[in-house]
């Protein structure tokens, strides 16, 4: 198993490659010592262990650290051991000697710890004299700070914008970066309380307020813009030149701003994308609805047709049977029996009334005589 093939498909390799392209290399007899500020899981410090190089990873959570280690130890042993996991913070790196690496990375760092300028202090400390330093944050408003609420730059930006005393950009930024130090120490202890929402204390970072930032310390030999990252190579300069702050032009807080704005836009718009596609899915359902009773009727329908047409098909058989039928000699003589009958029946008279007996009279008869009776005088 290869360091490369326990890199997690989710993590963006084009920016990891971009690093790791950008960092000095060891040679035989040469190893390179490099600092993995903010390691995480410790992807890019098994890289950098596998093509050669002595790493040292630091993260203030411990348990991506776990992780990491466990991560390494599944590794060849030649390659476990040029690599080292700590807990650390990196707004001081306690513990590190002074000039021990020939090369740092600080990948999506500066954009959320508590003072920035702390961090890149710490790591001129203990990079050694002409050392690398390979730097990635966040370009613009993103996903991730949408709810830029607790921003140094961004609020400080803001205010020197509705002030509108007309300062040159270099006043500005010196105030935002006083500001941003009062406010470093609340912050940084945001920072560390569990389970706090990381998107609200995300700074915006633009060219500008970038540079300022760093070059007072490093300078600065590449930016690139990098899959909405800013990605940049810095040299360690011996003497620092200038007071390293965070804060906003006047240009980049009104640009902050357009942003912002197409943002909440783009919510919006999303927003009723969504409710847009629920009521597609309720008409969705109430159209299959619709197709599945239509089809029933449909079937319906059909079903009715096919009776139809065999009590049709039934009709014309009985009506076949009757004409034949009545082509037959059966049926003419029933005919003509049937027409006789009716018709002596129509030519007799219908009678009326009881029927009584007739009695043919003949000649007339004197009524018998009845005898006479003895009168009771006689003897």
């Amino acid at each position: 198993m290869t360091a490369a093939s326990i890199v997690r498909a989710g993590d963006d390799r084009d920016r990891l490659h971009w690093v790791l392209d950008h960092l000095p290399a060891s040679r035989p007899g040469r190893p390179v010592s490099i600092l993995d500020l903010g390691c995480a899981d410790g992807d890019l410090s098994l890289l950098l262990a596998e093509r050669g190089d002595q790493v040292t990873g630091i993260d203030l959570a411990a348990p991506p650290l776990a992780l990491a280690r466990l991560r390494a130890g599944r590794l060849p042993a030649d390659i476990a051991a040029r690599v080292e996991f700590s807990v650390g913070d990196g707004h001081g790196l306690d513990g590190v000697p002074d000039e021990s690496f020939d090369a740092a990375v600080a990948g999506e760092i500066l954009d959320r710890v508590g003072d920035p300028v702390q961090v890149l202090q710490a790591l001129h400390r203990t990079l050694r004299p002409a050392a690398t330093l390979v730097f990635t944050v966040p370009y613009g408003v993103n996903e991730a700070v949408l709810r830029l609420a607790h921003a140094a730059g961004g609020g400080a930006a803001e205010r020197d914008e509705d002030d509108g005393t007309g300062q040159d950009e270099t006043a500005e930024r010196d105030e935002g970066a006083r500001r941003d130090e009062g406010d470093a120490a609340d912050r940084n202890d945001r920072t560390d309380e569990p389970g706090g929402d990381d998107a609200e204390r995300r700074r915006v970072f633009y060219h500008g307020s970038l540079r300022h930032l760093v070059e007072p310390l490093f300078e600065i030999r590449e930016l690139t813009v990098l899959r909405h990252h800013l990605a940049g190579v810095a040299v360690r300069r011996d003497e620092p030149r200038g007071t390293p702050g965070f804060a906003l032009s006047r240009a980049e807080t009104a640009f902050l701003q357009r942003e912002r704005h197409l943002h909440g836009e783009i919510a919006e718009l999303r927003a009723l994308c969504a409710e847009l596609a629920g009521r597609e899915a309720v008409l969705t359902r109430a159209g299959q609805d619709l197709l599945g009773r239509n089809a029933e009727l449909r079937a319906q329908t059909t079903r009715l047709v096919h009776r139809m047409r065999h009590l049709e098909s039934r009709l014309a058989e009985y009506r076949e049977l009757i004409a034949r039928l009545r082509r037959s000699r059966a049926w003419r003589l029933i005919t003509a029996y049937r027409r006789i009958r009716y018709s002596s029946l129509r030519e007799t008279p219908p009678v009326s009334g009881p029927q009584r007996p007739v009695v043919i009279a003949g000649p007339a008869s004197p009524p018998p005589q009845r005898p006479a009776l003895p009168s009771r005088s006689e003897p």
